[in-house]
């Protein structure tokens, strides 16, 4: 993984084998909130989901596919740890699409990721209401 700073961007390329997530939380040192502002490349291993009345239905795709993007926020947890919130689309070797809550990857040849890091804001995530998932909740810095 290289990563590169700059101009409140963080930009990220990772290599074939690597683990997206952990990687990724490698590359914000003690930055604990950002914007996924683009992601491409490939991963395999990957598990998507899709939120039902019962949680979350999963799958995982073995095969390499195309990462078309990947959206979301970096948050930070009670423990001040880092949370990725990241939905994705991937196309298969038939341009067929997925997408849904990306859970985990391996990255397959390269993923180039661009992080932009906000100026006066942190995204905590937080338990609002008992019983329910911790919630993004933006604040001032």
């Amino acid at each position: 993984m290289t990563a590169t700073r700059g101009g409140g961007l963080v930009a990220v390329r990772m290599e074939d084998g690597e683990d997206l997530f952990p990687t990724l939380k490698g590359s914000l040192g003690d930055t604990a909130t950002a914007i996924i502002l683009s992601a491409i490349g490939m991963l395999r291993d990957f598990e998507l989901g899709w939120l039902g009345p019962e949680g979350y239905v999963k799958t995982i795709f073995s095969e390499p596919f195309e990462l078309l993007s990947i959206c979301g926020t970096i948050n930070r947890k009670p423990d001040a740890s880092a949370f990725i919130h990241s939905h994705a689309s991937l196309s298969g070797p038939n341009l067929s699409v997925v997408g849904g809550h990306l859970f985990k990857g391996t990255v397959h040849n390269t993923c180039e990721l661009v992080l932009l890091v906000p100026k006066g804001l942190v995204f905590r995530r937080e338990i609002l209401r008992e019983g329910e998932p911790p919630r993004f909740c933006p604040e001032n810095a």
